[in-house]
């Protein structure tokens, strides 16, 4: 029994020490000491959209790149912070409440959050910045810039843009140049001398294809320039050449290469043509050209379809009389299309005009710069929205009676100014340079932007 009883009390011994040994392990655990926000996200602003934030670990700020839309600040007065990933806790305020994401927080103003790490110990502090469109992002703002020293002759200018810089020809042998590298401060200097074109060059058919100019003169000669200055003779195989269309780019959907497009005449009548950089003949079309396709001072641009095909859409002067201006495009440069459509919906005829898909659609200028014409496809057009309007002057009409209200309209200030060029940068600026020797630059607001 005393035995049994022995056995029993050695158990209970031998059980404590090994609790006690236990307890009196080597083995800490250690908390950790990360109090850095991982991820961070607020809720929609409108219509399910949600906005990226970056974090910047090095100067403990978070901020969104891509600006909320203008108005969104009657949003962001009272809205959740969504995301919000740490390993330890997060406090605000002047007196470190916990922060709750249930409550809603104002966010017009820079806020901060200090996360706590799980040791207790670390803290961290961020700046939360929220960035908010303060212009209108569908407004097309102009700007007048310096003027040119001296004023183009009538019918004898072609403003376009070379890599950096933005040339105003005013003869075949002089041309103002400027860096539009810097587009808020431009210099035109003196007039630059050029050299081989001769004096029957069709300045106003100069297009920019690859990063090159190309021209041709009435003779039936075509000339080409890598700096702008500085011209040579083309070897055209004996074609006479009548003007250059525009550039065909490289598309992959369909396989076509960087591709050059122009007409030539033969016979007294007109063919399209087309080359692309690797070969040395021009691919010359069998159909002749309509009688109502622009020949001079034309203007192109490209937009892809919805088919993800890019097409080559192109405006100019025709030969004949017409009572509208009708777009042409192609696809290989060998074979264009009239986009006509019924006359309630075509672009009122226009001298001079230009084309540009821009800004997600198509727009008119030109005539008498009194309206912008735009269109989705190029086919239906109407008069622009009225924040899309050439540079202009509110104009107060009052009212016939005491009771009425004055009515506000806008007042081109590019009506009636004459001749004119245009050429659009990189940077999306619209360039306009008159007869009258002034220069405007122009940008839909959104094209500004940076973007994500």
């Amino acid at each position: 029994m005393r035995i049994k009883f022995l056995s029993v009390i050695l158990s209970f011994l031998l059980m404590s020490i090994a609790i006690s040994s236990c307890l009196d392990s080597d083995e800490n655990y250690e908390y950790s000491s990360d109090a850095t926000i991982r991820a961070f996200g607020i809720d929609t602003i409108t219509k399910g959209v949600y906005y990226k934030f970056t974090i910047d670990q090095l100067k403990r700020e978070i901020y969104n790149v891509d600006s909320l839309p203008m108005g969104a600040d009657s949003i962001i007065k009272r809205i959740l912070i969504d995301t919000l990933t740490v390993t330890g806790w997060v406090t605000s305020g002047l007196n470190d409440t916990v922060f709750n994401m249930n409550d809603s927080v104002d966010l017009r103003e820079p806020i901060k959050l200090k996360v706590h790490a799980a040791d207790g110990i670390t803290t961290r502090e961020y700046t939360i910045k929220v960035n908010v469109h303060t212009q209108d992002p569908d407004s097309l703002i102009w700007r007048e810039m310096p003027s040119l020293p001296s004023s183009p002759a009538s019918g004898k200018q072609r403003t376009v843009v070379l890599n950096e810089n933005l040339f105003v020809y005013t003869s075949t042998t002089t041309a103002y140049r400027t860096s539009v590298s810097n587009p808020a401060s431009i210099q035109w200097g003196n007039l630059i001398t050029i050299s081989g074109l001769p004096s029957d060059a069709k300045l106003t058919s100069i297009i920019n294809f690859n990063n090159r100019l190309y021209t041709t003169a009435e003779s039936g000669k075509a000339f080409y320039s890598d700096n702008g200055t500085n011209w040579e003779e083309m070897d055209i195989q004996g074609m006479h050449m009548v003007t250059f269309l525009a550039g065909i780019p490289e598309d992959k959907v369909t396989g076509n290469e960087n591709t050059l497009t122009g007409i030539f005449a033969k016979d007294g009548k007109n063919f399209f043509c087309a080359k692309n950089l690797e070969e040395t003949t021009w691919r010359k079309g069998e159909e002749e050209v309509s009688t109502d396709f622009p020949l001079k001072e034309i203007y192109s641009t490209v937009f892809t379809n919805a088919s993800g095909i890019k097409q080559t859409v192109v405006v100019g002067n025709v030969e004949e009389t017409v009572e509208a201006t009708i777009p042409w495009f192609s696809m290989d440069g060998l074979v264009w299309v009239d986009m006509s459509t019924p006359t309630d919906f075509s672009c009122p005829a226009m001298k001079n005009p230009a084309i540009m898909y821009y800004g997600s659609q198509f727009h008119m200028m030109g005539g008498e710069f009194k309206t912008i014409y735009s269109s989705l496809v190029g086919i239906a057009w109407n008069e622009s929205a009225d924040k899309f309007r050439y540079a202009s002057e509110k104009v107060i009409i009052p009212g016939e009676d005491e009771d009425d209200e004055d009515t506000i309209e806008y007042k081109s200030l590019f009506e009636g100014k004459g001749d004119y060029s245009l050429a659009i940068d990189k940077n999306h600026y619209i360039w306009i340079a008159w007869n009258d020797g002034s220069v405007w630059r122009g940008r839909l607001n959104k094209l500004g932007f940076k973007q994500q």
